[in-house]
């Protein structure tokens, strides 16, 4: 039997005063939507936080908010270190691991875009505790569809995790699929990378690819796209 999840807000009949507010603080103060997503975000059910996921994709999808929104990024952030990051126990037991809802917001973060973004999907690459493969999957192909690569901030944080990947004695084929087309995006929205610092991790990644324990179809793609590389 499905679970039904009933939100009920209760508004007041008048609009609040917020005495001698600024422009400022009018701007950073959070909707009360936003406020409700933020309370869905930290409740305790998987449930509720995948609610407020879908709630943040209809607004993404509605135009209804900016890349750079600072509470809509770090409701985002939260849900995407739930269980890793942020952990919950009872006595000794984790009981807020649901790596679903990390990929899922691995995957909003990427619809959002924006810096603020991209800075927190490199910020998973580099935690160690995030082993699922799932979630650094999303996590690649978000930061490729973002798209941005300062000082090769993006590519190096992909090529870290297909590193890794590499070095397992079963490698993850989508993984590797997943941070090669990253690879590849970023390549393309930005007309190539920049020559510092020295591109060479990018080269070794991808050999790691071509001569790894993976299916034939990944080495294949990862030898095309080291051709396309070399002509660059």
């Amino acid at each position: 039997m499905k679970k039904i999840i009933f939100i009920i807000v209760i508004l007041a009949i008048t609009t609040p005063v917020f005495a001698q507010e600024t422009v400022e603080e009018a701007f950073l103060r959070p909707s009360m939507e936003v406020e409700v997503i933020a309370a869905l975000a930290a409740a305790e059910t998987r449930e509720q936080k995948l609610v407020a996921l879908e709630m943040i994709e209809q607004m993404i999808a509605e135009g209804r908010v900016r890349q750079n929104d600072i509470h809509i990024n770090a409701v985002l952030a939260n849900l995407a270190g739930e269980g890793t990051t942020i952990v919950v126990r009872e006595g000794s037991r984790r009981v807020n691991s649901f790596p679903d809802v990390r990929t899922r917001a691995a995957r909003v973060l990427g619809e959002l875009g924006g810096e603020r973004a991209r800075d927190t999907l490199i910020d998973i690459t580099r935690n160690p505790s995030e082993n699922e493969s799932m979630v650094l999957s999303q996590v690649v192909f978000s930061l490729g569809l973002i798209g941005l690569n300062e000082n090769n901030e993006s590519l190096i944080a992909i090529t870290n995790v297909l590193m890794n990947n590499s070095r397992q004695r079963v490698p993850d084929n989508n993984l590797a699929i997943a941070s090669l087309l990253a690879i590849e995006r970023i390549i393309e929205k930005n007309n190539g990378f920049p020559d510092e610092p020295s591109p060479r991790f990018l080269y070794v990644a991808i050999t790691e690819v071509q001569f790894g324990n993976y299916s034939t179809e990944v080495r294949n793609w990862a030898s095309a796209l080291m051709g396309r590389l070399s002509r660059i």
